[in-house]
């Protein structure tokens, strides 16, 4: 065994250019979720077929039988089947090929944001990190055995799917679980990192959205002094709801401190779930101009709450802290904000004692002869959801594993460290060599 994991290390470091030549180009496909808020569907559905018809190619180079499917035109999946011999277990590397909305062009510091520039240690653009360069990973590794002449027992199934930036799973993951692909066990190469990069992740945090909506009282601004000072008329004349939201933001930040003093997890950095306020709206109805006091005031959540906690818990103890909070208030006493839940994204969780986490700390350590390589390695919580999700629902065993860091995911200037790359290849080669064979 040690000589087989020497040959394909060595398989892969010849593999070096051409690795990183594969992620690029896959970057270079402009994918973005066409169902993405903020997206014209017609102007770029496509770019995800696109992207998966290129990652069938490589997995036909590696041995695969592939095939290509769709619930949406222009929305292929692709999924490569390498046929084991029989008796062995048989695995899942799936990964996703939809990418977030690259923003403004001229914000990328070479004005292109699929460029799949290669530089001495980064690759760069959109998809870099989250995830393109970890589903062309999982491919080169299959490649590396092959290319080594090594014989698996068990199937190996290679996913490159759609959807997933936006929880539409329907036309991903799910409907490959659908047509009949399901194994023994699953690697999803999603980021992962932090705490630091290469981490093996068997559970996943929670993910809820909600807006809370508080209204106010319109007049002509002139008269704010009716409303602020002593001796005013106040809610009889007028009420700011943009300031009444600011009594929700602070709200909702003190439940948010108090989480992170009561809530743990052993895989999750202290501190880890939080309430994030991402889009704030306000203003009188119609007119978004300061001349008219504000009538209302919607603010947007993402919370990521604990994985082990019912998400209709955690629906209650903000419902609770909102009432708490709007008691003390006069105006929001008889005017409560109200609540709409908008979508809910389950953890998922794997068991740290199950053998696919072994396999895959055992193989990250031999792909790097070094497991005192900062957090590399560690067995940790991934911070944010993912497809994982569907995987383990169907009864699948599965990590997230994969190369980069969601502190670098979505951000301008997007870019994967091309070492990590080449240590992820290795380690889905020697996962799948453990697993397989």
């Amino acid at each position: 065994m040690e000589a087989t994991v020497e040959r394909v290390n060595r398989r892969v470091e010849a593999m070096r250019e051409e690795i990183a030549e594969q992620a690029s180009a896959l970057i270079r496909i402009p994918s973005v979720n066409p169902k993405h808020v903020g997206v014209i569907y017609k102007d770029v559905v496509g770019g995800e077929g696109d992207a998966s018809r290129y990652m069938a190619k490589l997995y036909s180079e590696a041995g695969a039988t592939v095939d290509i499917f769709a619930s949406e035109p222009g929305r292929d999946n692709a999924v490569g089947v390498l046929q084991g011999s029989g008796g062995g277990r048989s695995l899942i590397l799936n990964g996703h090929v939809d990418v977030v909305p690259v923003g403004v062009d001229s914000d990328w510091s070479d004005g292109a944001p699929f460029s799949g520039r290669i530089d001495h240690d980064r690759i760069w653009g959109r998809g870099a990190c989250d995830q393109k360069s970890g589903v062309v990973a999982q491919a080169m590794g299959v490649a590396a055995l092959q290319r080594e002449g090594i014989r698996l027992r068990g199937d190996v199934l290679l996913e490159a799917v759609v959807g997933e930036e936006v929880m539409d799973h329907e036309a991903g993951v799910s409907s490959t679980i659908a047509r009949g692909y399901r194994a023994d066990g699953a690697i999803v190469s999603e980021p992962s990192g932090p705490p630091g990069t290469l981490s093996i992740m068997p559970i996943s945090s929670g993910l809820l959205s909600f807006a809370v909506t508080v209204k106010g009282k319109a007049s002509h601004s002139s008269v704010r002094d009716e409303m602020i000072r002593a001796g005013g008329q106040g809610s009889l004349i007028a009420v700011n709801a943009v300031e009444k939201g600011q009594v929700v933001l602070e709200t909702l930040q003190r439940l948010e401190v108090q989480w992170g003093i009561t809530k743990h997890h052993p895989l999750f950095k202290a501190g880890h779930f939080t309430i994030h306020p991402g889009v704030i709206e306000g203003g009188p109805v119609g007119f978004p101009v300061p001349f008219i006091i504000s009538q209302y005031c919607t603010i947007e959540y993402a919370c990521w709450f604990h994985p082990d906690e019912d998400v209709e818990k955690v629906k209650e103890e903000i419902l609770a802290e909102l009432e708490r909070g709007c008691a003390i208030d006069p105006w929001l006493r008889v005017n409560p904000p109200s609540v709409e839940w908008k979508s809910y994204w389950p953890s998922f969780s794997t068991n740290v004692e199950d053998p696919i986490v072994g396999v895959v700390v055992d193989a990250h350590r031999l792909a790097t002869s070094d497991d005192t390589k900062g957090d590399s390695g560690r067995v940790a919580g991934f911070c944010a959801v993912c497809d994982a999700t569907f995987l383990s629902k169907a009864g699948i065993p599965t990590v997230v594993y994969g190369p980069g860091s969601l502190l670098q995911a979505h951000m301008v200037d997007e870019w994967v460290d091309k070492e990590d790359v080449i240590t992820a290849v290795k380690t889905y080669a020697l996962a799948v060599l453990a697993w397989c064979a």
